[in-house]
């Protein structure tokens, strides 16, 4: 009773946490909608598309393995902990000085200071989201979702209101918000590391051997979700060309509502991810299993809710972005619907990852982003913004496809080589001493 009690109250700090996350972008992108024009909106949606896939190469080179292998013998040292630190602040490091580097040769070819800009705060601002998404990944495999949510709200409450003052200062411009998107982050990372200090130690020695561990995990998953975060990168880009700089900035809004979906995905996700990493380690594959389905069965019943109010409110909502996306709603319900299929292939993906299958991964990652790249070519042209909805929905029902069997597959393997019936605890134990 008090374990179901304590994952019950760890379920609601993970989702409120991610629910203050994924409002501060939601309200985020509605200040600057409220404070530029369409045009604008799509080039921030645009600048912030490079953060996306810095973000996603991260999760998957630092944060992947370090979830992966922190409750294996041997990882669940400080020195494991600190080296995941070192490699997320030397990769952080890196891609702001790539960022600053493109924004001067960019700014030297078209004479326009506020490309220059426009870079330079954005280097600024992805430095410290880097650095506090991996305090959130470390911060969701200790369980410590209470802590986590009150810095998150700190962060957000400190964004949003000095967004607000410079759009009632009348001053509001996108390097001015990306700067102050970055400074709120100093303060609640820099008291993370300090309330943390105790839990990871630094090792030179084993620096460069816990990367090369790491790597040899991580390196199907970064090849992987680069693919899979592809249509993410190149739609933006893609309605640009068909569409303009207006239409991207329409897309920007419709997908921002939906990210009220993401936020609960992301949530059951972040919680999800490690509980069933260590159903694994310690109950074998069954109990995994069972975690998978509990999962699976969540996201499905709330997504389908949330679906159905896009469906008939969408339109509503979109109105308070402006009256101009208020004729959109049809397209934030096919981006919903293309959500709920997303979570089944994550929460699947999640039973890969326990599995140590990183490479089988890949081809979920695969079929979504050809799917999606491909379709959303020929239904621009044909059905304008609504098309990237469907070509949405389509690739994400052929990552779900392909992740479920790749999984099924996968287990079925691993029992075939314990040689065992998955029954009871002692499987388990055979099932972890032979990984």
């Amino acid at each position: 009773m008090t374990d179901r009690r304590n994952q019950l109250k760890s379920g609601v700090f993970a989702f409120g946490d991610q629910m203050v996350v994924s409002a501060g972008t939601f309200l985020t992108l509605m200040i600057v909608s409220r404070n530029c024009s369409a045009s604008d909106v799509g080039i921030f949606s645009l600048t912030w598309t490079v953060v996306s896939l810095l973000r996603t190469v991260q999760e998957r080179l630092i944060a992947a393995p370090f979830v992966a292998f922190t409750y294996q013998p041997g990882f669940s040292r400080p020195t494991f902990r600190g080296s995941s630190i070192t490699h997320q602040l030397t990769f952080a490091t890196v891609s702001a000085i790539t960022i600053v580097v493109i924004s001067v040769v960019v700014a030297w070819k078209d004479q326009r200071s506020f490309h220059f800009t426009l870079g330079l705060s954005l280097a600024f601002a992805m430095f410290f989201h880097l650095v506090r998404d991996h305090m959130r990944a470390i911060s969701y495999t200790d369980f410590a979702f209470s802590r986590l949510l009150a810095l998150d709200s700190i962060i957000v409450m400190s964004q949003l209101l000095c967004l607000l003052i410079l759009g009632w200062q009348n001053i509001f411009s996108l390097p001015i918000a990306n700067i102050v998107l970055g400074i709120a982050c100093l303060a609640p990372i820099a008291m993370w590391f300090h309330q943390s200090r105790t839990s990871y130690s630094f090792d030179r020695k084993l620096i460069a051997s816990d990367w090369f561990h790491n790597w040899k995990y991580s390196r199907w998953l970064v090849g992987g979700r680069i693919i899979g975060i592809a249509p993410v990168i190149a739609i933006p880009w893609l309605i640009v060309f068909f569409q303009g700089e207006e239409g991207t900035g329409i897309y920007a809004v419709c997908s921002s509502i939906v990210g009220l979906s993401m936020m609960f995905v992301t949530g059951v996700n972040n919680m999800y991810q490690p509980k069933t990493v260590l159903e694994f380690q310690k109950n074998g594959s069954r109990g995994m299993t069972s975690v998978l389905m509990e999962s699976v069965f969540i996201v499905t019943i709330v997504l389908t809710v949330v679906s159905v109010f896009f469906w008939f409110f969408g339109d509503q909502v979109l109105r308070y972005y402006g009256a101009n996306y208020a004729k959109y709603g049809y397209l934030v319900f096919l981006l919903s619907i293309s959500t709920l299929i997303a979570s089944i292939s994550a929460m699947s993906g999640n039973g890969l990852v326990a599995l140590g299958k990183s490479k089988e991964l890949f081809w979920g990652e695969v079929s979504c982003c050809l799917v999606t790249i491909v379709t959303a070519i020929l239904f621009i042209r044909s059905y304008g913004l609504v098309g990237v909805g469907y070509s949405w929905i389509l690739g994400n029902v052929a990552a779900t496809v392909v992740t479920t069997i790749t999984l099924t597959q996968s287990l079925r393997i691993h029992r075939q080589k314990l040689g065992l019936s998955d029954s009871g605890v002692s499987l388990a134990r055979d099932e972890i001493q032979g990984i």
